[in-house]
């Protein structure tokens, strides 16, 4: 069943076992870049095909049912995620993505899985990623859990659950995908073609997906170019790459923080362990920025860029952002 990914085989099967009995809520999490979406898209398309039987473990793609989920026209299944704003940008008449799921959302979903089934089985709705539920949504998303409607189901993605409110966690069948061994990771990438597999899986925290997606040349030089300039230590130009990062969008600057987070890490893992996590190519250069390291501004620094991190919408002025924390950065030495 379920998309070709050897680490997904087991949590394929607990998935298959719960059509037995299948709860009202299932919420899926577990690292970025481990194919979560893409098992609870298959795991939608079984439980909806209309020539499923019990020994099936995917669905046939040939019924009406298969045909409309693949064109994103099922009428019992509705997909929850972050929408468009409103408001149009001061620059133009683009319209900006949002970075949350808000309540009406959540409500025009809740009122779907109160309708009847249109292929009399199931009404579903999946929600990606679920921490970006605002506040408000969350508590309605709360309301249906604890009085959930009948023949509907809830299906939850997140790679960050801890942000989720626990009583949402708790009302849900929760299913954690793990990493899969470094060595099978290794194996999987080398048969995508993935160059330099190992630096890559080793930036992503062992998720072989976003290892991928770490591969790309362009990722790889920006990656580079931060890094070279982190290496200067006291003497990072500041402003300039502040400047140099003033226009990157949400994903660009959510990488930023993530390369420096883990920056962050390995001078603290050298100072405490003597070893390299995640920017093993720059071994030679953090060992040397290391011996300077002041222990107590260094960890206030992981704070800072966790703060960052938490917020999750883009700043205001990234610049000045960018500015603060890397003035913050240079005092650690």
């Amino acid at each position: 069943m379920m998309p070709a990914y050897p680490w997904l085989a087991e949590s394929s099967q607990r998935l298959l076992a719960l059509r037995r009995q299948l709860p009202h809520a299932i919420l899926l999490h577990g690292r970025l870049g481990l194919g979560k979406f893409e098992l609870a898209e298959a795991y939608v398309n079984l439980l909806l095909c209309e020539n499923r039987n019990a020994a099936m473990t995917q669905a046939c793609g040939a019924c009406s049912s298969c045909h409309w989920l693949k064109l994103g026209h099922h009428p019992d299944f509705h997909l929850l995620q972050p929408g468009i704003l409103d408001e149009i940008e001061a620059t133009g008449s683009e319209r900006k993505k949002s970075e949350w799921i808000g309540v009406e959302q959540v409500r025009d979903a809740i009122d779907f899985l109160h309708l009847s089934s249109h292929r009399e089985g199931l009404r579903i709705v999946l929600i990606r990623p679920a921490e970006a539920l605002n506040a408000a949504g969350a508590n309605a998303l709360l309301k249906t859990l604890e009085e959930p409607a009948t023949r509907a189901l809830l299906i939850l993605v997140s790679h960050q659950p801890s942000r989720l409110l626990p009583t949402v966690r708790s009302r849900c069948h929760q299913l954690k995908l793990e990493l899969p061994e470094f060595g099978s990771a290794m194996a999987w990438l080398a048969e995508q073609g993935v160059r330099d597999a190992e630096s890559c899986l080793s930036l992503a925290g062992g998720s072989p997906l976003l290892a991928m997606t770490l591969a790309n040349e362009d990722y790889q030089l920006r990656r580079r170019v931060l890094l070279t300039d982190l290496s200067s230590g006291k003497s990072a130009p500041v402003f300039v790459m502040a400047e140099r990062y003033a226009k990157s969008d949400d994903a660009e600057f959510s990488l930023l923080l993530q390369s420096m987070q883990q920056w962050a890490y390995d001078l603290l893992a050298i100072t405490l362990a003597d070893r390299v996590r995640y920017h093993r190519d720059f071994s030679e250069q953090l060992h040397g920025l290391a011996e300077h390291v002041n222990l107590y501004r260094l960890l206030q620094w992981q704070q800072r860029l966790q703060q960052a991190r938490r917020v999750g919408a883009h700043p205001l002025n990234i610049q000045m952002e960018m500015e603060d924390i890397l003035l913050e950065y240079v005092a650690i030495y």
